[in-house]
């Protein structure tokens, strides 16, 4: 990878990315509401938290757990095989789905960094709605297309922008190092 970012659009085949699609879309899913959509202290959008699901979460320092891994995370093999082939890492720092309730008026929420230190970030966005990623440096869009991978630079300055024309928009997370 070259540039500062990749996308890739059908990255999984239909019928694995139709499972995944499923499993995320679908009740079978267990998620939990966070009340600010970034953290560190930044509270600007308290009141427009959203849910995730976390997959696996890893201590940046250790890289050991901290907390059990779903089991789900089996739901994920495919799309983490795929991304083996694509991105060069030797070890994940966290696998979360997200999922945000639509609002009434589209704004970037606050831009950051998810570490602060060397990483990549694999984006897979599991539907298609108004919203997408924005890129603070470049002032650029990528917008959410169901079936995209957008894998870039951890250190790059970015905000998610939640959609207003679907009920929900729903992207897994994965930061590698």
């Amino acid at each position: 990878m070259n540039q500062k970012f990749e996308v890739i659009d059908n990255f999984l085949d239909e019928d694995s990315f139709l499972e995944l699609k499923q499993f995320i879309t679908t009740p079978r899913c267990d998620w939990r509401f966070i009340s600010a959509v970034t953290f560190k202290g930044d509270r600007g959008n308290a009141k427009d938290g959203y849910f995730i699901h976390s997959f696996k979460d890893c201590n940046p320092t250790t890289l050991e757990d901290r907390f059990p891994v779903s089991p789900h995370y089996q739901k994920l093999d495919k799309l983490m095989h795929k991304i083996t082939q694509k991105v060069d890492y030797k070890n994940i720092l966290r696998v979360r789905s997200s999922l945000y309730p639509r609002r009434d008026t589209q704004s970037p929420n606050p831009s950051h960094i998810d570490y602060e230190f060397p990483h990549k970030v694999c984006l897979f966005y599991v539907n298609t709605n108004n919203g997408y990623t924005l890129f603070e440096e470049e002032v650029k869009k990528i917008p959410s297309v169901e079936n995209r991978l957008l894998i870039f630079d951890g250190l790059q300055r970015h905000s998610s922008v939640v959609q207003t024309d679907t009920p929900a928009r729903f992207i897994i997370n994965i930061n590698v190092v």
